[in-house]
Formats: structure tokens, sequence, C-alpha cells
């Protein structure tokens, strides 16, 4: 049976974004899972999936999971997330290019550093004021400025153009995608002769052949040399953090299912954007 507080619930504004917000008996703070996703346009699975990531729940001090909440005044039970949690999910968002999550955070951050500031100076500003902040830094002329700014600070340089030309590039990125099938191959041959059961790479990760594959069907391309090169685009690529060798006659590439779900709102996004 839920248990059902007595709290008591506002509606704050960040900008022309509302959001209600329960403070609980012990004083904490708590947002609907719902409306935390909604924020930044995406659905309630992306956050539960966020939620069960294996990277949030090793970080300490962060409860990524908790019982419904009856609020007593509220009909249905709310999924509780703490403005912790809400934060961490927004930055995660903004990381892989969602752009309202991007806004949201740097608009957050600006306004918490004018507070300290503010304060400072001893300045006081109405709350008209700050509300029209607010909605100004996240309005879409702002929002088209922040993605501007994003994509020039991860651009190339033009010594790193100079250092690899595009021919170059395609020769590696073939090259890369030789190496692989001959990974998906010796490990083929390994599970024939020693029974060791291909299967079981699913309970660490993602070959990267299947990687490719994934990512090649979500966009509906034939040419796999171009789909890798989108995924190292994208922060993917087999130099990155995002994968991890298992020791299987040699050793083979995985990469963990937390980048699998974090690269596929990746691709998600790149296919929201006009051609």
């Amino acid at each position: 049976m839920l248990q059902t507080y007595k709290a008591q619930r506002q509606v704050i504004q960040i900008g022309d974004i509302s959001l209600e917000v329960a403070m609980l008996p012990d004083g904490s703070y708590v947002f609907s899972q719902t409306e935390v996703a909604a924020v930044v346009d995406k659905s309630e699975s992306s956050i539960r999936s966020f939620r069960r990531s294996k990277r949030l729940k090793s970080l300490p001090g962060i409860e990524s999971q908790s019982a419904p909440l009856k609020i007593e005044g509220v009909n249905k039970p709310i999924a509780p997330v703490s403005l912790e949690l809400a934060a961490l999910y927004w930055h995660k968002c903004a990381s892989v290019g969602n752009q309202k999550a991007q806004a949201l955070t740097i608009a957050l951050v600006k306004h918490s550093l004018y507070d300290f500031a503010d304060e400072a100076f001893g300045i006081e500003r109405s709350k008209q004021e700050r509300s029209d902040n607010l909605i100004d830094d996240l309005s879409p002329s702002s929002v088209a400025r922040l993605e501007a700014m994003y994509q020039h600070l991860s651009a190339p340089t033009s010594i790193q153009q100079s250092l690899e030309s595009s021919s170059e590039r395609e020769l590696q990125l073939k090259i890369r995608l030789a190496e692989i099938e001959l990974e998906r191959e010796k490990l083929q041959h390994e599970n024939a002769a020693n029974g060791f059961p291909i299967k079981d790479l699913s309970k660490v990760g993602v070959p990267p052949w299947r990687v490719i594959s994934q990512v090649q069907k979500s966009l509906g391309w034939s040419d796999a040399t171009a789909t890798y090169k989108l995924i190292r685009q994208l922060g993917y690529g087999f130099s990155s953090a995002h994968w991890f060798s298992v020791r299987i006659k040699g050793g083979v590439s995985v990469m963990s299912w937390t980048s699998i779900d974090a690269l596929s709102e990746a691709v998600e996004q790149f296919k929201s954007f006009p051609n």
C-alpha cells in the first residue's frame, strides 16, 4: 500500500516552464518524474532508463530509485525525482545534444551565478526581472545561439583538419571495419571450437559489429563506413571511453549498455535535425 504524504505543493516557474514541486515532511523537495522528462521533450521511459543505469547507481550518495509516492491532493501516485537527480538527468540529456536541456542547464547555472553576484554587490532584482531573464535565456533564439556555440566548441581545429585528410580518414575507417569483421569471425570460431556462448557477451555489453548494425538499421543506411563515421562524430568511436575489452582469446571490445542507450539517444537527436 502506498504511503500518503501530507506534502506542501507549489508550482515554480523557470522562465515559461511550469514545474510542480512537493515538499516532503523531512523538508526535501521532489519533482514528478513525468514532468522532469517532459521539460526537455523526452518521454518518461527515457528517465526510467537513466535511473536504471549502472553508472548512475555507482555514484555515491545518489538514490536513483524510490517507491511511488501518493501525495495528498494528487489523484495519481508520482515517481519522485530529487532536485539533484533532475539536474543530473538534464545534464545527461544536454551532453548528448538535447537543445532544450542545454539551454535549461546553462540558464539555471547562469541564474544561480547572478544570484551570488547580486548578493555580493547588494543588488536586489524584482521577481519579474528574474523571470524575464530566464524566459529570454530559454527562448528559441537563445537555444539556437547555444547550439551554434556547442557546434563551434566541438568543431575540429584547422590544425587537426590538416593532420588528417579526408581520404586518410576514410582509409582508417575501412581498416577498422575490417578489424571488426575479423573480431567477429574469431569469436564465432571460438564459439564453434570451445563452446563459448556468444550470447553471454550481451550480459556485459554489445560488440562493435552489432553496434554498427543497430545504428545502421535505425538510420536506414546501407553504408557501414558512413555509419561508423557518424558514430565517431557523435563521440562513441572505439578510442572513446565507451568501450572496454573482454578477455576472450585475445580480447574483444564491447560497448556498455549505458553507453548504448546514450548513443541511441544521440542518433535519434541526429535524425531529428533537418538534412
